[in-house]
């Protein structure tokens, strides 16, 4: 499974939105350099970007802008935002990247993969030792994943609900009244995360024999928008739900336009567009 589809959709948002993304991005980068050491920042990615702003928008902690310069972008500062919710998703950042490369090394023996599993092993202890549920469920959620993915099962429910339950505990940084609804919003952007990398994998899978669920749910990736539009929704439902109202556009943005945007430029005119 592949991160990289959560992510907002620039035209629909203001300059302020932007930014504010921006800061977010960059304040989950800040955290993974200063906590975790300059390496760990290239396992950043917009899915937990959208976890530090979905958990920011809901719970609506103190936070404070700072700048820095940016390796990436030296000639002049950026801003970035630095709350606890920013902490904790360059927390599940760094758990989610250490497992992803073990999973790699041991399915693809890819030595890179391996490599950076190994300078992330100490950082991940750090994470694990304050946060063993989420890893826990990260780690069996990924073990069980991968031996449905070497078993080729025709139920392809398996691997998609396996992805589910790995994203569910991940949305909820702690226990309280809203643990429900974040459990139930992960379970469901874990389905489509997955269904969605399916989709946009599918040709090099039937190259390379891997499992894709596609094959058994018979369907073409062109004909899954229906189908992820299920997936999706009741994370959506569940957004609804909750009382936010700082960064509600946005977070509505990427709900409602920006999780499609790779689809569609990949699939756009093969079947109707969704919404």
């Amino acid at each position: 499974m592949t991160f990289g589809y959560i992510i907002c959709n620039k035209q629909g948002l203001s300059e302020t939105e932007l930014k504010r993304y921006q800061q977010m991005y960059c304040g989950v980068c800040h955290s993974l350099r200063d906590r975790y050491g300059q390496l760990s920042r290239f396992s950043l990615n917009f899915d937990m970007t959208f976890l530090a702003l979905f958990l920011t928008a809901l719970y609506e902690p103190q936070e404070r802008t700072a700048f820095y310069r940016c390796p990436a972008h030296p000639v002049k500062k950026r801003s970035f935002l630095y709350n606890k919710y920013i902490d904790y998703a360059a927390d599940m950042t760094v758990a989610l990247a250490y497992f992803k490369c073990m999973d790699d090394w041991q399915d693809e023996k890819k030595h890179s993969r391996r490599f950076y599993a190994k300078l992330l092993e100490e950082k991940y202890a750090e994470v694990k030792s304050r946060y063993p549920k989420q890893c826990d469920t990260i780690a069996r959620s990924l073990e069980a994943l991968s031996e449905v993915e070497q078993n080729h099962p025709e139920e392809a429910d398996l691997a998609v609900n396996l992805s589910g339950q790995m994203l569910s505990e991940v949305f909820v940084c702690q226990e309280d009244f809203w643990s429900g609804s974040l459990r139930k919003f992960g379970f469901a952007l874990g389905r489509f995360i997955y269904l969605m990398d399916a989709s946009m994998d599918y040709q090099k899978d039937m190259r390379k024999k891997n499992y894709n669920p596609l094959v058994y749910m018979e369907k073409k990736p062109e004909e899954m928008e229906e189908i992820l539009a299920t997936c999706i929704g009741p994370a959506a439902d569940e957004f609804e739900k909750l009382p936010i109202v700082e960064d509600e556009h946005l977070i509505r943005n990427v709900l409602y336009g920006g999780v499609w945007q790779k689809y569609y430029a990949k699939f756009r005119g093969k079947e109707t567009r969704h919404g």
